[in-house]
Order: structure tokens, then C-alpha cells, then sequence
């Protein structure tokens, strides 16, 4: 399995920036997910930043301003993207216990086969009180088959981290009901029928618009998850 998911993934386009226009069919996740990536936990980021599923690196520049040092981690190089440490799945990551202060990990735990490994290692690489920044979806259509396991609810991340050592999350729902909606439609379009941009801007302005007048976070496209490692002899406590 290990060597034909990095074959499989090996320069694979994805995106390298968090910039992305409203006419997008991917405008409603993203621009919620840029947005509490900024405002939220861009602050809690310090030190050397461990990108643990890395892809094509697109919030490299934007925790820049925040940390000293990048490490981008991946199974497989993204097309244009130059790794600092390539992953060998189910392997331990070849950084020494300890040695990082904040892990960035944007939509990967889905393709992770074994999750409590992973997890297992965000605990052993960050420092203690090292904060993990985890988003993961909880309504997304099937992607990167067949490399793509699971979806989460808020409860299981909750049970994730304290099985794992983590503090009590800071748990965000990445929009509401109006948001999913809109997105699953444009997602529909972009797969059978491209759809086009004035299209995708219309939906995208409607549904946000309507998420925000009608909010509804159980029913949400990802969960944006802010956790800290916890320091020896202590008992779990909320983040923020």
C-alpha cells in the first residue's frame, strides 16, 4: 500500500496558495477555512511549524510571519513542491521526541489509514504545551480515492485528543447548513458539468449569505480543531 499511494500521489496538483477567487467552485470552504486560519490560529503558531501533510504547501506564507522554522512533510511531493522530509506512511516521522513547537495539519487526517498512529506522533514530536492546528472534514464528497478513510464529528476529535494527550480542543464548525448546501451544489456542477464562474459566484455570495443569516453548525463542512499538548502531570483544560 505504502509504495502505491506515493506513486499514486506523486505530483499531484494542488493548491499552493490561500488566495482564491469568489467565482472558485471551492470559494465557500476555502475562504472559511483562510479565514479562521488567520484570525484564529495563526496566533497560537510559534517556533518550527511541522506541516504534517504538507500538499502543496499553501499556508507556508502565511505562518511564516509567526514561526522560525517551515518543515513541509509529505508521502509524496506535490507538482512544484519541494519536501523537507518525505513520509513513509505507518513510519515514524525522522524528527527527534520533542522537537517542535507547533504542528499545521489542513485536511489530511482523512487520507491518514491509521489516525491513532498519527496522532501518536503529533504527541511525540511537539513539545510540551506545543499546539496542533487539525482541520478535518466532517461533509465532503469522496476525494483521492482510494486513499480517503474517514470523516469526524466534533465528539471524535474530542475523544481523539484526550486519548492522545491533547488538551480539551477549541472546536470550530467551518460554516453551517447553507454553507454545506451550497457547496455540495457546486461541487455537483464542477464534476459533471464544470459549471462556470458566474455560476459559482452566485451560489457561493447566496449561501454565504444565507449561512450567516441562518446559522446551523451541525450540519458543517469541516471541523477547525486548535489543541495543545499537555504539560507533564496536568489534567486537560480548555485551550481558549
Amino acid at each position: 500500500m505504502t509504495s502505491d499511494m506515493q506513486s499514486d500521489l506523486l505530483g499531484v496538483s494542488r493548491m499552493k496558495s490561500m488566495e482564491v477567487d469568489i467565482s472558485n467552485h471551492h470559494y465557500i470552504v476555502l475562504s472559511l477555512l483562510h479565514q479562521w486560519l488567520e484570525d484564529v490560529a495563526l496566533p497560537h503558531a510559534s517556533g518550527v511549524m511541522l506541516d504534517f501533510g504538507c500538499g502543496g504547501q499553501p499556508y507556508k506564507a502565511l505562518f511564516s510571519q509567526r514561526i522560525s522554522q517551515y518543515i513541509g512533510a509529505d508521502v509524496a511531493a506535490s507538482k512544484d513542491i519541494q519536501l523537507d522530509i518525505e513520509i513513509q506512511p505507518g513510519k515514524p516521522v525522522p524528527l527527534a521526541d520533542a522537537s517542535v513547537d507547533t504542528i499545521l495539519s489542513t485536511q489530511t487526517l482523512e487520507h491518514v489509514f491509521n489516525v491513532e498512529f498519527y496522532l501518536s506522533e503529533c504527541q511525540r514530536l511537539l513539545k510540551p504545551g506545543g499546539t496542533l492546528i487539525l482541520t478535518v472534514p466532517m461533509q465532503w464528497r469522496v476525494h483521492e480515492v482510494p486513499y480517503d478513510y474517514w470523516r469526524f464529528t466534533r465528539y471524535g476529535l474530542v475523544e481523539l485528543m484526550r486519548r492522545h494527550g491533547f488538551n480539551t480542543p477549541s472546536i470550530t464548525p467551518c460554516g453551517g447548513a447553507w454553507a454545506l448546501v451550497g457547496q455540495v451544489i457546486n461541487s455537483h456542477l464542477s464534476f459533471y458539468w464544470r459549471g462556470n464562474g458566474m455560476l459559482y459566484s452566485l451560489i457561493n455570495r447566496l449561501a454565504l449569505w444565507l449561512d450567516r443569516r441562518y446559522p446551523d453548525p451541525d450540519e458543517t463542512l469541516n471541523l477547525m480543531c486548535l489543541s495543545q499538548k499537555q504539560e507533564a502531570n496536568t489534567t486537560p483544560e480548555e485551550l481558549i
